[in-house]
């Protein structure tokens, strides 16, 4: 199986975890991910109940005469929009925290499964580096994979530009930044100030940039991780000799995930083609609608594709060791 230029599948340096460590982290990692989607699934219902409660309570409201004209004054009716915006609130940061959870979950394991096949042997640093809530030092960044000299240099470049564009007030004559922060900043990257009062670029240790680091556009356009090829791992599973069963699990579950990518690309293409038409056309409003219901079912797709990785990974193991 090629490993060379993905990120998700280049072993790292540094302390191999064993075969142990790694299923403790791929079950604590099963049990955060399905209950995270417990509670944002709880939290969905519980904003339709309230979107269906103050539906009802404004009919009811609409015919009481009390309140002075232009002017209402009921308690009850701001008490039920401050709970039905607390709801949506809370459906929208447990939709975010879905989302980060399923992407390391699938990171892990894909990690996992394609070492095994590989003959290779995972590091904690690169378990850990999709971790939504860790910090990480110089020391650990360095043992990710790195990034492109050709971005980092890139980086330096824009970033030396910009600077010297302000220095030397050329947007005064019409000149505009070329964006060198925000270019660094997707590669993983950002600016500091040496004590001689240079500007210089160091890798950033915090988890978004580490997404962005390892995923590169896949994470920024989609919030999707960097996952082996569907073709490539069935390929893969293939030549190790796994089971019928095995091969078909995955593959499934993987054909599934890149099913709801595809949707959701074709779904953003779509609302971009839409925007540019004088009118609304009905027919392209329907689609979009669909296409967006099926691309939401990626975080759980994703989680799903993990718990098949981690359930036949025991089963891989032996096809080495045999």
């Amino acid at each position: 199986m090629r490993i060379e230029g993905s990120a998700v599948l280049t072993a790292t340096p540094g302390e191999a975890m064993s075969d142990e460590a790694i299923d403790h982290v791929l079950h604590a990692l099963t049990g955060a991910a399905d209950r995270i989607a417990a509670e944002y699934a709880a939290a969905v219902q519980l904003r339709q109940v309230l979107y269906e409660s103050d539906g009802r309570s404004a009919r009811l409201r609409a015919a009481e005469t009390w309140s002075p004209p232009g002017l209402r004054i009921d308690p009850l009716e701001s008490l039920g929009a401050r709970q039905t915006l607390l709801a949506e609130e809370t459906a929208e940061k447990l939709e975010d925290a879905v989302a980060v959870f399923a992407a390391w979950y699938a990171d892990v394991a894909a990690c996992a499964v394609v070492a095994q096949l590989v003959g290779a042997r995972l590091t904690p640093v690169r378990v850990a580096a999709a971790d939504p809530y860790t910090h990480m030092d110089e020391h650990q960044l360095a043992l990710l994979p790195a990034i492109p000299e050709a971005d980092r240099e890139l980086a330096e470049l824009a970033v030396w530009m910009d600077e010297s564009l302000a220095d030397a007030r050329l947007g005064d004559r019409g000149l505009t930044p070329v964006g060198g922060r925000d270019f660094a900043a997707e590669i993983g990257m950002t600016v500091r100030r040496s004590p001689d009062g240079r500007s210089v670029l160091v890798q950033d240790g915090w988890t978004e940039a580490r997404r962005r680091r390892l995923w590169g556009r896949m994470w920024l356009d989609h919030q999707m991780p960097l996952l082996p090829p569907t073709g490539e791992l069935v390929r893969a599973l293939n030549e190790a000799g796994a089971e019928p069963g095995t091969v078909e699990t995955i593959g499934q579950a993987s054909r599934a995930v890149d099913a709801a990518l595809g949707a959701k690309i074709r779904a953003h293409d779509l609302n971009t083609r839409m925007e540019e038409l004088p009118d609304d056309i009905p027919a392209l409003d329907a689609e979009a609608v669909l296409l967006w219901r099926q691309a939401d079912e990626l975080p759980h797709l994703l989680i799903a594709y993990a718990r098949a990785l981690t359930d036949h990974l025991p089963r891989l193991r032996l096809l080495r060791r045999g």
